[in-house]
């Protein structure tokens, strides 16, 4: 794995996932559930950090087999298909996995916690 890279981003990462997130949590209207909230997340992180493998490893292996177990549904294949356009589009150079996070909703405040982990070094 060649390592040809620019800095990171200075945002915290969990202020980048929300926002890459965030026009799927929009659809959901005024009062999402915090579990509607958490399977949404779940599908950005998965297309977020295959695309970042994918990127610094020069291959599409992790976004293939994303496509590949999504075949049978082409609802969920298109708005994956989606994020990877607005990762593409809008996150292009944001190399930065996301590692491990947390959702919560307290006193109806959303909280999302999230590491940044860098993908050369693993």
């Amino acid at each position: 794995m060649t390592e040809n890279r620019n800095a990171f981003p200075k945002e915290k990462i969990s202020e980048t996932f929300l926002q890459f997130s965030m026009p799927l949590i929009v659809v959901l209207g005024q009062d999402p559930s915090t579990n509607q909230i958490e399977r949404i997340l779940q599908l950005t992180y998965t297309v977020w950090n295959s695309m970042v493998l994918d990127k610094v490893r020069n291959s599409s292996v992790y976004v293939d087999a994303l496509k590949k177990s999504l075949k049978s549904e082409p609802g969920a294949l298109a708005i994956v298909e989606q994020l990877i356009a607005r990762k593409d589009e809008s996150f292009s150079n944001d190399l930065r996995l996301i590692g491990e996070y947390s959702f919560s909703n307290k006193g109806n405040q959303w909280h999302l916690k999230a590491e940044a982990k860098d993908p050369y070094k693993l």
